[in-house]
């Protein structure tokens, strides 16, 4: 009888850890895209490689659609909304969402506090905006860059050129932060001025090893920067210093990073397909492999973006056209 007691806990105690992971596994879900590539609003929206992410308004998410040259959105209920663009749109040109056009856009920020969306174009090589008229039509215009010419020059926003900018943020005081991929540095934009913060030369104000710089995030004042190319994480203090995030694992093409309100990190590792997370006191903790869970949500196709929102971190699945959000809270 006691044996049987004994192997009857013994059983117990395996369900219940068998459905305590299987409930951290439940924790992330597909949100939107039906794996399929294609471009097709609502709740069974297609995607076709959605590259990055932000907060949007009424508790959506922002997102860039790549090969279906779009901006869209997506609330929590996986219902998709395209802003501007489209597949039959793809190319160049400023004015009304109906009539825009977008050439693989790549970062979008939005800031609160003007209802502006934005955009870096990468192919596009300029930075533009999206704002929102009183009856809800959305507008497209060129803020920085010269459409079409590649370069490197700061200055005045109208002339100042860029090489493919890939990622874009809104710093409180509605500055623009842009990862100007093609020329290897960091940029601002701010009361109509384009200037340099950190690059890869000894003429920018903060020397940096930048190799393929992709993406970027706030930590408080400092800039945090996914360089694919260097398989880095670097830390930015602007007119400070510049220095390399120790990590205790290897990255293989980092392509998209977040940031919490504790101050943890969350990096998107393209070439490993896995998720990972590095807490304030530098604890390495990896959130999602797709190469142990092969259940069908956790495998990550060549995993875009991260963004962490309200207890939640969403993923762009670059190559299964999905997002997807992991739930943190406890």
């Amino acid at each position: 009888m006691k044996k049987a007691l004994y192997l009857l806990s013994l059983l117990l105690v395996a369900g219940l850890i068998s459905c305590q992971n299987g409930n951290k596994q439940n924790k992330l879900q597909l949100i939107a895209g039906t794996g399929n590539p294609g471009f097709t609003d609502g709740t069974h929206a297609e995607l076709f490689k959605p590259i990055r992410l932000a907060p949007y308004k009424n508790n959506s998410i922002l997102f860039a659609d790549i090969n279906n040259h779009a901006i869209r959105f997506v609330d929590q209920n996986g219902d998709v909304t395209t802003i501007a663009g489209g597949p039959d749109k793809k190319g160049f040109a400023d004015g009304s969402a109906d009539s825009a056009k977008f050439s693989n856009p790549h970062g979008v920020a939005y800031d609160p506090k003007t209802n502006t969306i934005f955009v870096a174009s990468a192919s596009n090589h300029v930075i533009r905006e999206i704002t929102e008229a009183e009856n809800g039509e959305f507008t497209v215009k060129t803020i920085a860059g010269v459409p079409g010419e590649n370069g490197y020059k700061d200055g005045s926003s109208d002339s100042a050129l860029f090489n493919s900018p890939h990622g874009v943020v809104v710093r409180e005081d509605g500055a623009l932060l842009i990862i100007d991929i093609g020329n290897a540095k960091l940029r601002l934009i701010k009361d109509g001025m384009v200037s340099t913060i950190a690059g890869n030369t000894d003429a920018d104000p903060l020397k940096v090893d930048f190799f393929y710089p992709i993406d970027l995030t706030l930590d408080g004042e400092d800039v945090l920067v996914a360089d694919a190319g260097n398989n880095e994480i670097f830390r930015i203090k602007p007119g400070i210093s510049a220095s390399t995030i120790y990590l205790n694992d290897t990255l293989d093409t980092p392509h998209g990073i977040t940031t919490d309100e504790n101050g943890s990190i969350y990096i998107a590792d393209m070439g490993t397909n896995r998720i990972l997370k590095i807490d304030k006191e530098g604890n390495f903790f990896t959130l999602v492999d797709a190469t142990t869970d092969t259940t069908s949500v956790s495998h990550l196709k060549k995993p875009a973006a991260v963004l962490y929102d309200n207890g939640f971190l969403w993923i762009a699945d670059l190559n299964n056209h999905q997002l997807k959000r992991l739930d943190l809270r406890d």
